[in-house]
């Protein structure tokens, strides 16, 4: 959305999305708007396990910056994740939904412990915005002109309504589906990491749907992590 605003409001042949820097490391600037990145710094996904987060790598990076900072509930969010490794990514994970939320290198626990270091140290950024996909989902224009103020980006009517439109998750979909997705100019790939187009779950814009966990667990397993996240997780990510 946001990108899609940018391009518009600055009439840029490319999407933005906020990968590249310049030789000196700095971010790109636009017509509109700060120096803006999009990260998932410092998370890898090969083995770095929630003991190797801490504040020097998760949050000392920005602590003069203005963050926004993207949530999603952990069991959505991971069972996304799962279907990446399961079907996209190569690597032909074969466990299940619950032995995947235990693992150390992807499950809960790392999860955790990253928004947990920000969630003690929100203070000690410039500003934070908490970013929700379920809000994003329910009203994404007002998701998007909170953001747009946050940014202190103005607000052009019509190009707002044309970025929302065209980030509709269907229209996302048929972007994927089409293979001419935009690529990332700092690595040159696809900003969908898709698998077999035939395949519904190796897409990347995939089903989108909040709650979709306990399509893929069975109740007492829901009710267990539904408990752990609980009680792991502070109101602040929720409200």
């Amino acid at each position: 959305m946001l990108g899609r605003y940018v391009q518009l409001l600055c009439g840029l042949a490319k999407l933005p999305l906020f990968d590249a820097t310049d030789a000196l490391g700095r971010c790109e600037r636009y017509c509109v708007g700060p120096t803006m990145q999009f990260t998932h710094r410092p998370l890898i996904w090969h083995g770095q396990c929630a003991a190797d987060l801490n504040y020097d790598n998760v949050i000392k990076p920005f602590q003069d910056k203005r963050v926004v900072l993207l949530f999603r509930c952990p069991l959505d969010a991971l069972v996304s994740l799962w279907m990446q490794r399961r079907h996209r990514s190569g690597e032909n994970y074969s466990g299940n939904l619950p032995e995947f939320l235990e693992a150390p290198v992807w499950g809960l626990e790392k999860y955790f412990e990253f928004y947990s270091q920000w969630f003690q140290h929100r203070d000690h950024v410039r500003d934070l915005y908490l970013l929700r996909y379920e809000d994003t989902r329910k009203d994404p224009s007002a998701v998007f002109g909170r953001l747009l103020d946050f940014l202190a980006i103005p607000r052009n009517d019509d190009a707002f309504q044309q970025a929302v439109a065209d980030s509709d998750f269907e229209r996302m979909k048929k972007v994927e589906l089409s293979g001419d997705a935009p690529k990332y100019e700092s690595s040159g790939r696809s900003i969908f990491a898709s698998g077999d187009l035939s395949n519904v779950d190796a897409l990347h814009v995939r089903r989108g749907k909040v709650g979709g966990y306990h399509d893929y667990l069975e109740q007492k397993d829901a009710v267990r992590f539904e408990a752990i996240v609980a009680h792991r997780l502070p109101d602040f990510f929720w409200h």
